[in-house]
């Protein structure tokens, strides 16, 4: 009881000073509720300073504004995906329309043919038509075409034509016409026209327009020593092993990578053999050619699934969800070689990925 009473039993100077601080509170009290403490002063908004200060501020606002709007990079107008289209600014019909036309295997060969196709308001296709961006040979395919035909074209032994001399035949590029070159050289020369047939890629009339000017005269085909030449996409793991340095490890290595190849398209292909020496690849090439190239179907870079791409040799699941990556960036690749330009592409096998894959329509 002693102790309680003790917090409540104050001296005289404390009572003083409990007394003081309820006045004080008092005080403050009254002055809150009577004293008035606004003020008659207007402030003037339309100084220079002010102004001239919400005219920056309003000025930051549209950078930033600008800012978040998504940039739109160079596109082809055939390869519009909804969600691509739904960013441009387009309706779910005008997308399907275009979609309904792609369907029936057209593409898109103009600006105005875009807008009579999907149909889209003219204010937005003055937006979006700077965007626009189509295959070079629909520019230059009419001046290509001229071009190649005020060439005169000196017929030649297809023995002895340059990689030039084909280059002048309609439709054969820098491309196959090396390709033709390297494969003349893979069998010693060409023995009768009808190899030519074997060249992968080489069509049917492209043929017959470079026998046109180019035929077999002078045959020039010799096989090294006494050896009989057998096909490299269709020798087993037996006959691998007559090679000297090739035995069973390295026999059923090779068929196996062949497999995962879907057959050899280039001897150089035949290096990536893990364990594979370079003079044992040369004694192997003395008795083993490719012969028969597979026929491989390309995949349209711009139409192939994400599945599709992935089991395709030399690219993994990285370098796959690049290349769409790209692709939802500029919407299509024109050519190959844009592939060059994905971070950590690997350069050293552009030549061999782009074996399977194709931009053509």
């Amino acid at each position: 009881m002693k102790n309680i009473k003790s917090h409540f039993w104050y001296n005289k100077r404390q009572r003083n000073g409990i007394f003081f601080l309820g006045i004080l509170i008092v005080v403050l009290q009254l002055i809150y509720f009577f004293v008035d403490f606004s003020s008659d002063k207007i402030e003037d908004l339309n100084t220079t300073e002010i102004l001239a200060f919400q005219t920056k501020i309003d000025s930051l606002k549209l950078i930033e504004i600008e800012n978040r709007k998504p940039k739109i990079y160079p596109f082809n107008p055939s390869f519009i995906t909804d969600y691509k289209g739904y960013k441009l600014g387009m309706t779910v019909q005008e997308i399907d329309k275009l979609l309904a036309f792609r369907k029936t295997g057209n593409y898109i060969n103009s600006a105005n043919q875009f807008q009579q196709v999907t149909g889209i308001s003219d204010s937005l296709f003055l937006a979006i038509k700077p965007y626009f961006k189509f295959p070079d040979w629909l520019n230059n395919s009419k001046n290509y075409s001229n071009k190649k035909a005020s060439i005169k074209i000196i017929s030649k032994d297809l023995n002895l034509v340059t990689a030039k001399d084909l280059q002048l035949i309609s439709g054969v590029g820098n491309v196959l016409s090396n390709r033709i070159i390297k494969y003349r050289k893979s069998i010693g020369g060409f023995s009768n026209n009808e190899q030519l047939k074997k060249v992968y890629g080489l069509e049917t009339e492209v043929i017959n327009r470079v026998l046109k000017y180019y035929k077999v005269s002078n045959a020039t085909k010799v096989i090294p020593g006494n050896f009989k030449i057998t096909d490299l996409n269709k020798a087993n793991a037996e006959e691998l092993r007559s090679i000297n340095g090739i035995g069973e490890k390295l026999s059923e290595r090779i068929i196996k990578f062949r497999k995962s190849l879907g057959g050899f398209l280039d001897n150089d292909q035949l290096s990536e053999v893990y364990g594979l020496k370079p003079e044992v690849i040369e004694r192997l090439f003395k008795q083993f050619q490719i012969q028969s190239k597979p026929i491989i179907k390309k995949l349209n870079i711009n139409e192939a699934t994400f599945k599709q791409i992935l089991h395709l040799p030399y690219i993994d699941y990285e370098l796959t969800k690049k290349i769409f990556e790209y692709k939802d960036e500029f919407a299509e690749f024109q050519e190959l070689k844009e592939l060059k330009k994905i971070d950590g592409f690997p350069i050293d096998k552009y030549d061999r990925i782009v074996l399977y894959l194709t931009t053509d329509y």
